[in-house]
């Protein structure tokens, strides 16, 4: 029995018990956490651990070699599994559970559970712990054999292991980047300990020859797995991430947490979000991303379409997931190119619908009150002189409709160039070229310069003020006013006459439409042009109680 007052004895059994009880402590409520990837592999390596080391106290206390004996045969399927579960820790953590085959599993499995049973049956061929007896070492009382064919072949076998899942853990170290190497590096530092002590306790390195390191070591890297995976975060979704989204991709990706934290970015998220997005909440940072948002989705100036993939583990539970994000820019504005020049079409087959409706029934019928106008002269001379006033008159209508067909077929026609225009300058132009009689304009509001079509916008004005004239009368007062709002510029053309009523209002800007007799073209020309450049056109009442025609959504020339 060794000294249990000598300082050393103390001193190590406190060890012993100490990192006994912590690994069974950690590792119970790591088996409770076993969900995290490598989780259930911590427990068993903490519970090996720490029951490892207390049945190595409770051999140093003993006073019976049968009790230590007892102990160590114990403590010996405990020895056995730590490589194995190293090796499966690993593999979990790394993102690599495709290779836990069961027929791996039992190969690895093998050497361990034929040492186990050499150790046990050493007595009988000597293959294991030979010439197993008690020694002192004062103030230590310890078992002492010699290391048979079985046990140099277990520690082979158990150091190739560690340095096996060493290798995979240094590539995990260079495959996940700078933010996950924190923990990796704390695996490879963990390693070192039982790898050291498990040296020094075969080796005999010391004043001690025959007492055991690696019980303790074994804890303590236990203790360093456990802080890795629950302390640290494992690399759950980031792992798996990194094998389908590579750094080089020009495509953002953006990994999140089954807890809804951002966990990884590509270089190419990191252009998108802020410095600090990594460890931050995916719906703060990102809200976009959320489930059910409408694709695709603006960010900068940029259109994106969203691919939101699942992460999960072998057993089906939810790690998280991996969003990229396709840059999908010149296809929507192919697209958005393709629905204007679709709207543009149509604008033109309804302009030819129109135009073919005009020529075959407004141009036919002046023309046929002409032609038999004209016959009836032939006739008829009594009547010749009223005759040929209705025939005059008919085709002045003609060319009246045929004028306002060609300015109907260029009206819808989409705005390819802008200009910067006054549209005080333009207003007054417009006005003095105009046949207006005693009809009188007033123009108020400051002038602005817009971006318009120069051409179609004096047409535009042309239309209303013609409109004006013709349907309040040669005396009428035109006044156009000037507006500044929040969506642009405003231009309001209002008159004194008669007014379009509060029913037909809706319908005055249709093709054919006209309260007094005119061609039905002039206001629907005004409607056409207002519809190419992206304007508004309203009809409101005046404050005259006449007809007011107010444009608005113009856009203003930048200074």
């Amino acid at each position: 029995m060794s000294d249990l007052g000598a300082l050393p004895v103390q001193a190590y059994l406190l060890a012993c018990v100490l990192a006994g009880v912590i690994g069974l402590g950690l590792g119970r409520d790591a088996w409770n956490d076993r969900a995290e990837p490598g989780g259930t592999e911590v427990a068993l390596y903490l519970l090996c651990g720490g029951g490892i080391s207390l049945l190595y106290a409770l051999r140093v206390v003993s006073a019976s070699e049968l009790v230590m004996v007892v102990t160590l045969n114990l403590a010996t399927p405990l020895i056995a599994a730590v490589p194995g579960i190293w090796m499966a820790f690993v593999l979990a953590f790394s993102g690599h559970d495709r290779w836990r085959t069961e027929e791996r599993v039992v190969a690895l499995a093998t050497p361990a559970f034929v040492w186990v049973l050499a150790a046990w049956s050493s007595g009988t061929h000597g293959l294991s712990r030979r010439s197993l007896t008690t020694v002192t070492e004062s103030p230590f009382t310890l078992l002492s054999f010699e290391l048979g064919l079985a046990d140099v072949g277990f520690l082979l076998y158990a150091y190739a292991l560690c340095v096996v899942g060493v290798l995979v853990v240094v590539d995990l170290y260079n495959r996940t980047g700078n933010r996950y190497r924190l923990q990796t590096f704390v695996i490879l530092l963990g390693t070192l300990i039982p790898f050291l002590a498990g040296a020094v306790t075969v080796i005999d390195v010391g004043s001690y020859a025959h007492v055991e390191w690696f019980p303790t070591a074994l804890v303590v890297h236990g203790v360093f797995l456990y802080g890795t995976v629950f302390w640290l975060g494992t690399l759950d979704a980031a792992v798996v991430a990194r094998d389908t989204a590579v750094e080089v991709m020009q495509d953002p990706v953006i990994v999140a947490g089954s807890d809804g934290q951002i966990r990884d970015l590509n270089p190419a998220a990191e252009e998108l979000l802020p410095p600090d997005a990594v460890g931050s909440s995916l719906s703060t940072v990102f809200p976009q991303l959320a489930v059910g948002v409408e694709r695709p989705i603006a960010i900068g100036g940029r259109q994106f379409d969203i691919q939101a993939d699942p992460i999960t583990d072998p057993r089906g539970t939810d790690r998280g997931h991996v969003f990229l994000l396709r840059d999908v820019t010149a296809r929507e504005r192919r697209q958005a190119e393709l629905k204007r020049r679709e709207a543009e079409l149509e604008r033109q087959n309804e302009r030819l619908e129109d135009f073919a409706g005009v020529v075959s029934h407004d141009l036919r019928n002046p023309l046929s009150a002409a032609t038999a106008a004209v016959e009836l002269a032939r006739y008829d001379d009594g009547e010749a002189a009223d005759a040929l006033d209705r025939a005059a008159n008919a085709h002045e209508r003609m060319d009246d409709l045929i004028e306002g067909l060609l300015s109907l077929a260029t009206a819808g026609k989409s705005v390819d160039s802008l200009d910067r225009v006054s549209l005080d300058g333009t207003v007054r132009r417009v006005w003095s070229r105009l046949e207006t009689a005693d009809a009188m304009l007033s123009v108020e509001g400051s002038d602005a310069t817009v971006l318009a079509d120069g051409d179609r916008l004096e047409q535009l004005l042309s239309n209303l003020f013609r409109n004006a004239v013709e349907h309040a009368g040669d005396d009428v007062s035109v006044r156009v006013d000037i507006e500044r709002r929040g969506d642009g510029v405003a231009l309001a053309v209002a008159d004194d006459g008669p007014g379009v009523p509060a029913s037909q209002r809706s319908q005055v800007t249709e093709r054919g439409v006209s309260l007094g007799g005119g061609t039905g073209l002039g206001l629907a020309i005004v409607g056409d042009i207002a519809d190419a450049h992206g304007w508004e056109l309203e009809v409101e009442e005046s404050d005259a109680g006449g007809a007011r025609f107010v444009i608005s959504g113009i856009e203003p020339a930048e200074d």
